[in-house]
């Protein structure tokens, strides 16, 4: 099954030649811990950089949200992490 066209809201043309659509969407979802809202944040200590990475916690599509759940969930070992719509 294929995906259904997204209805384009915008189109840009960058000076770099690329092309960028603004879509609607539906509904947005986000990531919460405890029913809060929360961000996670992953320490990294190179040689060359330190500082953090911040994961990506909110979702247009509930599919991918509840995958990123399951992996959550399974990493930290609990059963906290839940999906709330916006």
């Amino acid at each position: 099954m294929s995906r259904p066209k997204p209805s384009v809201i915008h189109t840009a043309e960058l000076r770099d030649g690329s092309v960028w659509d603004i879509t609607s969407a539906e509904s947005c979802y986000v990531i919460t811990y405890r029913d809060q809202v929360c961000g996670i944040r992953q320490h990294v200590n190179t040689l060359t950089k330190q500082g953090f990475k911040y994961q990506k916690l909110s979702y247009t599509n509930l599919g991918n949200a509840l995958a990123q759940v399951r992996r959550l969930n399974s990493k930290f070992q609990c059963e906290d992490f839940d999906v709330k719509p916006v």
